[in-house]
């Protein structure tokens, strides 16, 4: 998001540049000016504008800005073989130097005009060839990616400007020529003014041009006694489509999206815009009612009913929106917007696929989860967290098979804080690395101690998050957790949900199958609720599934539910894995999943999660003793 900014605001002063160069009126000014721009453009500290004499071979530092050797000025030096502006017109592309200083004087001609560390050259070409330079420099940061795009684009709009000028001086008469190079600086302008103000990927405009808009908008609605509504729109569970069908699906399904949204606000005076990756704000300007922002509300959420076809992919997905009106919510664009925001969340937060109004109280809820994030940032250091362990049982014979280990926030002033709380968060802003570091670490030495103390050795299991596996290092990580507990790798289970399986996944098999080789087994969380391919089921070293608890959940008394269980089971047995159905808390769905052949379950049936203290006598007994099993049997 900060390149994003960067990078329109870099346009927006190559805007204001190349206006101001198309005013000049001497060559001598025009190529200074165009120097001061491209240090400005970049935030750089020097730059050099370098002509280039292919025939005579040699190079003349024609024009600069800011601090260099003003004695260099017009002076013409041989080009080199092997130096720096040499390999450029070699290369025909901008080249980015992190540290001039390890070049020697002789294959580096700027070393006479700057004494900087840092630069980026970029050619500029005339009939086909590099005809000179444009350098910029720094004394120390190096140049990066999105300075090279905005110097490149800087260096070709105001190389036609030149080209004009030179034309109107020589070519005066050739009326038709210059109104061609004209014509083309004003495209290349356009070009310009579209990618400050507009989205690239949608078209929709960005967040710049909705400021100045909504700005527009409250200064009439002031003036006319109206109301304003903006609408901060976020897609449900976007980042599922994202991580399983890709990128490129995701940005073509954000496309869309766009297009729905824009037919639902079709008035004069109303502007959809792209805040950024899957969230979308909306101004209506100039309403009467509340009532009419909420029938737009109401409208945007009836179209997101049909799915979406993107590369043969039927995709449903839902909005999640939340509306503050002008002057009531907020009398300022960055009130407005924020006070939108914190409603859009609290209609997650109630279910999603709904809409909410501002409400000041909202803000205390928002601020309470700024306050959980600072939180939770030093709940590791003060050991806040605890495992708890929760059985899975084989119901044949009523025994413990396995444990899961799932984390729970023991806080200091709220008390156990449920995960449906703290994991979110924690997946947003990353700490759930060192979390579910913590979580592994623990759950290995835990078992260990256990197995010392002379219980029944068994294996237990925790779950894995797609931002530890992103970090490239899992296999290290649980390798020294496995090592300083002293715990063989058969007694570990990694659980991961389908989504995990389809984010680059044939990185991810090489992962697991470096896990597998261990003797760690590899369960899948959840199935069913995911987008995974059995295609990729068929190739992972997977060893388990567990039925997710919305298909166990009115199993009982939905022969849907009970079919896609079925099914799952008979799946899993054609290809050799095993099945744990989790959430079992009746007898009525352990029963039914009995007779489809399912031997494991997990839930508060025979167990709910309990801390280490409490669950060691669950693991000395059978299921009979402590969950009257013989009663089911």
């Amino acid at each position: 998001m900060a390149n994003l900014t960067r990078y329109n605001d870099g346009l927006v002063k190559l805007d204001l540049w190349i206006r101001r160069l198309l005013t000049m009126g001497a060559s001598d000014v025009l190529n200074t000016a165009l120097c001061d721009g491209a240090c400005d453009v970049v935030s750089a500290e020097t730059s050099v504008y370098t002509v280039i004499d292919h025939p005579a071979g040699v190079l003349t530092f024609t024009a600069a800005s800011g601090a260099w050797n003003p004695m260099m000025e017009g002076v013409t030096v041989p080009l080199r073989n092997g130096s720096i502006c040499a390999a450029l017109t070699a290369c025909r592309t901008p080249l980015r130097v992190d540290s001039l200083s390890s070049f020697c004087r002789e294959s580096c001609e700027l070393f006479q005009v700057v004494e900087m560390n840092t630069a980026l050259l970029v050619p500029i070409f005339e009939e086909g060839r590099v005809a000179a330079s444009l350098t910029v420099f720094r004394m120390d940061e190096p140049f990066d990616q999105v300075d090279e795009q905005l110097l490149q684009q800087y260096a070709h709009t105001a190389s036609a400007v030149m080209r004009n000028f030179r034309l109107m001086v020589d070519l005066g008469h050739h009326a038709a020529m210059l109104e061609k190079q004209v014509e083309e600086c004003s495209r290349a302008e356009e070009r310009i003014r579209q990618m400050a103000y507009y989205d690239a990927l949608t078209g929709l405009p960005n967040r710049r041009l909705f400021n100045d808009r909504l700005t527009q908008s409250l200064a009439l609605a002031q003036r006319q006694k109206r109301h304003v509504a903006v609408m901060f729109l976020d897609l449900d569970r976007f980042k599922l489509i994202n991580d399983t069908l890709g990128h490129v699906v995701g940005d073509r399904l954000l496309m869309a999206v766009a297009k729905r949204i824009k037919n639902c606000c079709r008035r004069e005076g109303d502007t959809v815009a792209r805040q950024g990756g899957d969230e979308f704000i909306i101004k209506l300007s100039s309403i009467a009612d509340v009532k009419d922002a909420l029938k737009v509300a109401h409208k945007i959420i009836d179209v997101f009913r049909n799915p979406f076809i993107i590369d043969g992919h039927e995709l449903f997905i839902t909005p999640s929106i939340g509306i503050s009106i002008y002057p009531n919510d907020g009398r300022t664009c960055d009130a407005l917007v924020k006070n939108a925001d914190v409603a859009m969340y609290r209609a997650k937060e109630q279910g999603r696929n709904s809409f909410q109004l501002f409400a000041p109280e909202m803000n205390a809820r928002a601020f309470e989860r700024l306050s959980l994030e600072n939180d939770m940032r030093r709940a590791l250091e003060r050991n806040e967290f605890v495992l708890h362990y929760q059985p899975k049982v084989n119901v044949e014979h009523g025994r413990i098979a396995s444990m899961e280990a799932l984390v729970r926030w023991q806080h200091p002033s709220m008390g156990l804080v449920p995960p449906s709380r703290f994991i979110p968060l924690a997946e947003e802003t990353g700490l759930i690395v060192p979390l579910g570091e913590w979580v592994l670490r623990t759950a290995c030495r835990q078992n260990r101690e256990w197995q010392d103390a002379g219980y029944p050795s068994m294996q237990v299991a925790v779950n894995l998050s797609l931002r530890q596996l992103q970090q490239g290092d899992l296999v290290e990580t649980v390798e020294r957790a496995l090592a300083d507990a002293g715990l063989a790798p058969g007694w570990l289970i990694i659980e991961v949900t389908e989504s995990i399986m389809m984010d680059d996944a044939e990185e991810t098999i090489r992962t697991f199958r470096r896990l597998e080789q261990m003797g760690i087994r590899i369960a899948i969380d959840d199935f069913g609720t995911g987008y995974s391919s059995l295609h990729y089921l068929k190739k992972f070293p997977v060893h388990s599934l567990k039925i997710d608890r919305s298909f166990v959940r009115e199993i009982a008394f939905n022969p849907d539910d009970e079919a896609i269980a079925g099914a799952v089971i008979s799946m899993a047995k054609g290809l050799n894995l095993k099945v744990v159905a989790e959430g079992v808390e009746t007898v009525e769905q352990m029963e039914v999943l009995r007779a489809l052949n399912c031997r494991y379950m997990q839930g508060f049936l025979f167990s709910e999660p309990a801390p280490a203290e409490t669950f060691i006598p669950l693991l000395g007994k059978e299921a009979h003793s402590y969950l009257n099993f013989t009663k089911w049997c």
